[in-house]
């Protein structure tokens, strides 16, 4: 099994685009606070991208920002540019001809950004944040680019149509999008602790796929160094090391993924969840739920639908 397709899968990943933004001049905008992963596409001109209080990053036409966790995103035109919050009010007071409009609007724009912000399902979306770090750029040179480029136009595309299967063509186009962007960190020089950082060692990859192809087995440490060729102290200092938890951990942490999924969108009754994730009674599975999670299976799903739009 591929651990990251079955990640992407729990994530049922869509998105809406937050719109394109043009400035010339002198300008500076921060990005509201956002519920989820944004993308930004440099589309023309050259611009500098800030995440919280970090260092300015220069941008350039063909530069793609994947920001995981978007609290202080900043556009400006330069360094040390005063910014203002893109909020709806300043969104409404700035339109143009179908974009945000900033800067010297007597002149034509000489930068254009797109923005796109991604929406996963609430019950597993920490797992796609967790993979990540706080932002990633990929450069119009390397050849992750080209292949975000085409993706980021299709979806821009479908968005501005209501042709039928929209939704579902935004969904996979987005899952690709994520791929595209997670492959690059997993095959990183120093790819983050995490899903990744197992994904990028070829034995532990091995590893992470026999968990996720038979998840309700009693893996064991010893089982697993067997299945790779590993001697079990090695695998497991280099699995801890990797991915940031011991083995039979991460085990029980995609147990509870997919029970919370199961529990939400599946259904089935506790006795067959608890079967499917390794459980031998829902006796049991409610306490590991419990103890996980921090409320029972039932609480968890009363919950959830209070937080579901109807």
């Amino acid at each position: 099994m591929d651990a990251l397709t079955d990640v992407i899968g729990l994530l049922r990943p869509a998105t809406v685009l937050l719109g394109s933004m043009a400035g010339t001049g002198s300008w500076g905008v921060r990005v509201p606070q956002q519920p989820g992963p944004t993308f930004y596409l440099v589309t023309e001109g050259r611009c500098w991208f800030q995440a919280d209080e970090g260092a300015p990053l220069e941008l350039s036409a063909g530069d793609y920002i994947l920001s995981a966790r978007p609290f202080g995103d900043s556009f400006v035109s330069a360094p040390g540019e005063k910014t203002e919050l893109s909020d709806d009010a300043f969104k409404a007071a700035h339109w143009v001809d179908g974009e945000v409009r900033v800067g010297d609007r007597d002149l034509a724009p000489q930068t254009r950004i797109l923005g796109g912000l991604i929406h996963c399902d609430p019950a597993n979306a920490d797992l796609l944040t967790g993979l990540l770090p706080r932002f990633v750029c990929v450069r119009s040179t390397e050849q992750a680019a080209s292949r975000l480029h085409t993706l980021v136009a299709i979806v821009r595309e479908e968005a501005a149509e209501n042709r039928p299967g929209r939704d579902a063509i935004l969904c996979r186009l987005i899952e690709v999008m994520l791929i595209e962007i997670l492959r690059r960190e997993a095959a990183a020089f120093s790819p983050p602790v995490g899903l990744l950082g197992g994904l990028a060692h070829p034995q532990l990859a091995q590893a992470l796929g026999h968990i996720h192809a038979d998840v309700a087995r009693g893996w064991t440490v010893g089982e697993l160094a067997r299945r790779v060729g590993m001697s079990r102290s090695v695998f497991a200092r280099r699995f801890c090391e990797a991915v940031g938890v011991a083995p039979v951990e991460y085990l029980l942490n995609w147990r509870m993924a997919l029970a919370k999924d199961a529990l939400i969108r599946r259904g089935g009754s506790l006795d067959e969840i608890a079967e499917a994730v390794g459980y031998k009674s829902a006796s049991a599975f409610s306490t590991a739920f419990s103890r996980r999670v921090g409320c029972p299976p039932s609480e968890y799903v009363l919950a959830s639908a209070a937080l579901t739009p109807p």
